[in-house]
């Protein structure tokens, strides 16, 4: 544990809303007052929080004109004001939240607590004279100038990350493009000219090339900062990560404020290596398939613990099509497993989620066979040449 309580660090300032109020209502709090979220409450019960990412991937769905708090707001956990600031990471990382709400229960909420500020009071501690390349993630995916939107949202979907460094040939960093930017630039404008909105505007296409799009005079870190400069440098200029560069400006790492919550979020709890972190449409499954769908994972992550590594995190985002076969509905499981061996990227696509997910645990595990070159060791060698399908 930490040793310090989420009282010391929270605010008893936040911004609230009725569950059945229009979403516009909602947005306009976010344009006046640029909070981190929004806690939805109804009547005098918390339900759960609105962020502008929320609102964002909203556009998408539906017309948000129409849209209620109600159809886009998330359930999220209520964290007590005396729990170890360790807890409130293992939230955060959890259900993929910057912010919680913070009380005694969902009928008396007191304020709430976000990442920064949690990582800046942990900075003041021993952790904080840590090295940045002690946690940030080293195999960095980048793309070219003349990459395409295109390929940079693919390459966000399939790899499940939010941000892309843009380098030269020689790796040297030029630019950054992240999924909040090109969603607000690229895809909301033309969920908007369905309904009349920007007609007669000229949408950028998906074949622009990213040095027309990415973010120049990127906020880097080097290696050898300290850990408490990094998170200093996070919050003077209210963003969320950090490309790691050498003295040669050539990209080494990134550093997120995840990356930083994760090893304070194992202080709470020695035995938990391992965190599943759910998106996409997994709240709409049912309670008996989610449970399953966890214990699944938590059975593979301790059948391959010796690959897998002590500690990580797994991203899970699922999609569920509107097709039906058999009364059963399409869906498609993205699975990201960062740990501390690498990172292992797959997707399962079939009927039926569970099936789904499975499909990528298999692709995750013949990843991990084949990193380890399991083929050479006698004692894998049976289980390794039966997934490549050879025995």
């Amino acid at each position: 544990m930490v040793g310090i309580p989420v009282q010391e660090v929270m605010t008893d300032r936040f911004q609230k809303i009725d569950i059945d109020a229009p979403l516009s209502e909602a947005i306009g709090i976010f344009e006046k007052e640029d909070p981190d979220l929004i806690l939805v409450f109804d009547g005098n019960l918390y339900k759960g929080v609105l962020t502008q990412d929320l609102i964002i991937r909203s556009h998408l769905k539906w017309d948000p004109t129409k849209a209620k708090v109600r159809d886009v707001y998330k359930p999220a956990p209520v964290i007590k004001p005396d729990e170890d600031l360790s807890k409130a990471a293992k939230l955060m990382i959890e259900v993929d939240l910057r912010s919680l709400p913070v009380g005694e229960s969902k009928a008396e909420i007191i304020g709430v607590i976000n990442d920064i500020a949690v990582l800046e009071r942990v900075a003041e501690t021993e952790f904080g004279k840590k090295l940045v390349e002690e946690f940030m993630t080293k195999d960095v995916i980048t793309l070219k100038p003349d990459d395409t939107v295109a390929k940079a949202l693919a390459t966000m979907r399939d790899h499940a990350i939010s941000r892309i460094p843009v380098v030269n040939d020689e790796g040297r960093l030029e630019g950054l493009v992240t999924l909040h930017d090109l969603i607000i630039r690229f895809i909301k404008p033309r969920f908007k000219a369905q309904y009349g909105e920007v007609a007669g505007e000229k949408i950028p296409p998906f074949s622009m090339p990213l040095r027309d799009v990415m973010i120049r005079g990127v906020i880097t870190i080097l290696p050898d900062a300290k850990v408490r400069e990094a998170v200093a440098t996070m919050k003077d200029n209210d963003i969320d990560g950090l490309v790691v560069v050498n003295e040669d400006n050539k990209v080494v790492g990134v550093l997120t404020v995840k990356d930083l919550l994760l090893p304070i979020s194992k202080m709470t709890e020695k035995e938990a290596k391992f965190y599943l972190q759910l998106g996409g449409d997994a709240s709409i499954l049912s309670d008996f398939t989610r449970e399953r769908i966890i214990s699944d994972i938590k059975r593979f992550v301790e059948g391959y613990e010796d690959l897998l590594g002590q500690e990580g995190i797994i991203y899970l985002y699922i999609r569920r099509f509107p097709e039906k076969f058999r009364g059963v509905h399409l869906y498609q499981a993205r699975m990201r497993v960062v740990t501390d061996r690498g990172v292992f990227v797959a997707t399962g696509e079939t009927w039926g989620a569970i099936q789904a997910v499975h499909d990528a645990l298999r692709a995750i595990e013949r990843q991990l066979l084949q990193k380890a070159e399991l083929e050479k060791d006698l004692r894998y060698a049976k289980r390794f040449m039966e997934k490549l399908g050879l025995s």
